[in-house]
């Protein structure tokens, strides 16, 4: 077949359960779309799988898929070559945070637009991320379990003492996804205790424990011009344990003042600058203290998880999905800045034990939704007109019925979600607070 005749296509790496928007989107411009997913995972991984195939489904648009465990790179990049010969692949898009290098590698082999070696390479690594952006860091460690385990008293100890900086401290596992693993410890004794329980060899990045508000900084970047920078301000359950589990998105952020916001630009532009990022997304989380100081907390080469992207479509207008498709194809493209409305999605706190049932009193019209039991992908939003009245867009499980949930210690415990939003001067916290009245997650001891 000549080049003249290939179907065109695109690329994209994703959870299946989060593909939506992009899929649409593709298919809208006439792209056969190829994805590369995982090939096991939650509960959400487990169902986008047994229904792909599935007649009616937004599935059945996927013109191929390949389930591909991310370490495997060359046969990624051999499935990449396999389908450029079939298809004439015009761009590619990573949205999962495992994917980030086999994308790097696979846009790179076919001459497409990409974040760049440095800027994947460095976004990938906790490590890398503390040492090309120590300006922005602050204070770190690395600490290496030996390779034979602790054998002599006091091992332990000795390497917590590499780290000469102020307590608390957050450890962040570099064998880790994410925030998995992440915690803080208040004292050299506890941090001596948390380096006695690595595993041999492993990694561990000991860095200061940065206070102040934290956001997501989000830039997105054509042909090495940042084109628009939207800021996300989070919520944790760190005040109430020692994890940073991502709990709350608010979009546009309601706690920050002029000054402030153009501190945290100046830095993350600095950081892209730094990291010569060329296309894509350059998704940032910062701390602000209340003194301005600006720090980094980390850095991916990718769209953010959550909702985030469902909130910039709610708070402006317009969904940002198609501007990061432009980007990846190489075509001029622009978001608007203009937030008209507020958007917030929240994670209820639950109690561990098996998921019973999920109840709502008093918010009209919204059903739960088990995603993990029926579509196992996240539902498409509609943005409303700027001047209506607070609305409650989704409420959802991304765990099934029966399933144990655990403890709050990392994101993938979360289970049951709301997204909302309101005109931009109105009260955001009320809603919230009217929606957390509203829901209740029944949890009961394991069955059986």
């Amino acid at each position: 077949m000549s080049a003249a005749a290939k179907q065109p296509a695109f690329v994209i790496f994703s959870d299946l359960s989060k593909i939506g928007p992009s899929l649409i989107e593709l298919r809208k411009r006439g792209l056969a779309v190829l994805a590369i997913s995982q090939k096991q995972g939650s509960a959400m991984v487990q169902k986008g799988i047994e229904l792909l195939g599935t007649p009616g489904h937004p599935f059945a648009d996927l013109t191929d898929v390949s389930l591909r465990d991310y370490r495997d790179i060359s046969g990624i990049a051999d499935q990449a070559s396999r389908w450029a010969q079939e298809y004439d692949v015009r761009g590619v898009l990573v949205n999962a945070e495992v994917y980030v290098d086999a994308g790097q590698v696979v846009a790179d082999m076919l001459d497409l637009p990409n974040p760049g070696w440095r800027a994947s390479t460095v976004c990938r690594n906790k490590l890398l991320q503390r040492r090309y952006l120590r300006q922005w860091s602050p204070t770190s460690v690395l600490v290496t379990a030996p390779e034979g385990g602790f054998e002599a008293p006091g091992q332990a100890a000795s390497l917590a003492k590499e780290y000469d900086g102020p307590f608390p401290v957050a450890i962040k596992p570099l064998d880790r996804e994410s925030s998995i693993g992440v915690r803080v410890v208040e004292d050299l004794s506890a941090l001596v205790e948390a380096i006695a329980a690595l595993e041999p060899g492993s990694r561990l990045l000991v860095e200061e424990r940065v206070e102040g508000r934290e956001y997501n900084v989000d830039t997105l970047v054509s042909n090495g011009r940042p084109i628009v920078t939207l800021l996300t301000q989070k919520g944790t359950n760190e005040d109430k344990s020692e994890f940073f589990v991502e709990l709350i998105h608010t979009t546009p952020p309601n706690n920050l003042d002029e000054r402030e916001t153009g501190l945290i630009v100046e830095a993350q532009l600095g950081v892209v600058e730094r990291l010569g990022f060329e296309n894509g997304y350059a998704h940032a989380e910062y701390r602000i203290s209340d003194d301005g100081r600006v720090a980094l907390m980390e850095i991916a080469a990718r769209a953010p998880g959550d909702g985030c992207l469902h909130l910039y479509h709610l708070s402006t207008g317009k969904p940002i999905e198609p501007v990061l498709i432009d980007i990846a194809l190489g075509q001029p493209t622009e978001y608007p800045a203009v937030f008209t409305r507020r958007g917030r999605q929240v994670y209820f706190e639950h109690a561990p034990g098996t998921l019973r049932d999920v109840k709502v009193d008093g918010l009209e019209g919204i059903t739960p939704r088990w995603l993990a039991d029926s579509t196992g992908i996240w539902p498409e939003l509609a943005a409303v007109d700027a001047d209506a009245p607070a609305t409650v867009h989704e409420l959802f499980s991304i765990k099934p019925r029966g399933f144990e949930l655990e403890r709050l210690t990392e994101s993938s415990n979360r289970a049951v979600t709301a997204i909302f939003d309101a005109p931009i001067d109105a009260d955001i916290d009320a809603e919230e607070a009217r929606v957390r009245q509203a829901v209740t997650i029944e949890t009961g001891p394991p069955a059986g």
